[in-house]
């Protein structure tokens, strides 16, 4: 559900750039994530890790394309987006038994791969960092695409020799993420409840507030460079604003007496952050407690 809601969110931003392009993403994300699985029965997690990775190839292709070669046609940048993800599949057959038992082995590598990652990851930034070269010059649009999908192809090839290891890079980093989410599942609970207080000591000062600037002389703050009265959805706005140190100037009190609520309510988040947060990650924290009635 994840995954499918952000590639749909990331379709619907490309779709603002380039409409064509968006229906590219989704239907090359499921021919290569059906033909990857086609291909390695049982790697149902491994397919799940690519289909997130070519959502950010996506988001970076966008980027470079929208920068440097927003003027080609529609045609040269779909060919130019699924070239590398045709690599990778190509790669993956050649190399079907290496990668078969990368992806099914569900375990990290030991050391050793990180400067493998940088070895094939340079070539490809570089011919990416290169076309930034390219709107200093003034090109007809057929050389420009004729350039563009020169560039992708590179890249396509450098793609087509390492994707033993960016199978292993997208496994290691798809475990790494399924042990986070692991983790994060214990935090339902402990997390519920310190957003509870949280949510109990925001309301509890910005009624504060409100009930300051009913019953007080005159109003205690200048909103939208107005001195009014606060509103109570206003004075909860106030509260969490203030509560999360954020202050963006459109609300802000003018009395010494509601200053000084403010800055217990400042003192009081900060507090409740770093307790809370120390909780939290201790509950997460397997070990063996000796005080069975305390809850965390």
């Amino acid at each position: 559900m994840f995954t499918a809601f952000l590639l749909g969110l990331i379709a619907l931003s490309i779709r603002s750039v380039s409409g064509d392009l968006a229906f590219v993403l989704l239907g090359s994300v499921g021919i290569v994530v059906g033909v990857f699985h086609y291909v390695f029965p049982g790697s149902q997690f491994f397919t799940l890790a690519l289909a997130n990775f070519i959502g950010v190839y996506a988001c970076i292709f966008v980027f470079f394309l929208e920068s440097n070669f927003h003027s080609i046609g529609p045609l040269s940048q779909g060919v130019g987006f699924a070239m590398p993800l045709m690599a990778f599949l190509g790669g993956a057959w050649w190399r079907a038994r290496d990668i078969r038992s990368i992806v099914q082995s569900r375990r990290l590598r030991d050391g050793g791969q990180l400067d493998r990652v940088f070895l094939w990851m340079a070539p490809v930034w570089g011919i990416g960092a290169l076309t930034f070269l390219v709107p200093g010059h003034d090109m007809a649009p057929e050389l420009l695409s004729e350039l563009f999908v020169a560039a992708m192809g590179a890249i396509a090839l450098v793609v087509l020799f390492v994707s033993r290891d960016i199978a292993i890079f997208l496994l290691d980093a798809g475990l790494l993420f399924e042990g986070f989410f692991q983790q994060a599942s214990r935090l339902v609970l402990p997390a519920f409840a310190f957003l509870t207080f949280y949510s109990l000591t925001i309301i509890l000062f910005g009624s504060l507030y409100t009930i300051m600037d009913r019953f007080m002389g005159e109003p205690n703050f200048i909103i939208d460079g107005v001195r009014r009265d606060l509103t109570f959805p206003e004075g909860l706005y106030f509260s969490l604003i203030t509560f999360a140190t954020v202050g963006y100037g459109d609300i802000y009190p003018i009395t010494g007496a509601v200053r000084i609520v403010c800055a217990v309510e400042i003192v009081t988040g900060v507090l409740l952050l770093l307790f809370g947060f120390s909780a939290i990650i201790g509950h997460a924290r397997p070990h063996d407690r000796a005080d069975h009635r305390d809850p965390l």
